[in-house]
């Protein structure tokens, strides 16, 4: 996934802030992705954005998900979309 400069600049600062109020700074990395996205996202397409394991991502979106600022939502699968998608509420 290609994320253009200032929405790459954006996620890495919001992951630093995060790890300074006592968050992971991958969580916050993923809700700031999230945020401004325009489409819903899933673990694989989050991981290659911000340089993770799909391993991390899922526990940082679980995280998320209890705080519910994301939820899951499922979409048919296709060839190119076999996992389910995760957005941010909204």
């Amino acid at each position: 996934m290609n994320i253009p400069p200032l929405v790459q600049a954006f996620v890495l600062h919001f992951g630093e802030m995060g790890s300074r109020w006592g968050i992971n700074r991958t969580v916050g990395q993923i809700y700031a992705l999230l945020y401004v996205s325009e489409k819903p996202l899933n673990a694989d397409e989050i991981g290659e954005a911000i340089g993770c394991s799909r391993s991390n991502v899922s526990m940082g979106l679980k995280e998320l998900q209890s705080w519910r600022l994301v939820k899951l939502q499922h979409f048919p699968a296709t060839a190119a979309n076999t996992s389910p998608r995760r957005k941010t509420c909204g």
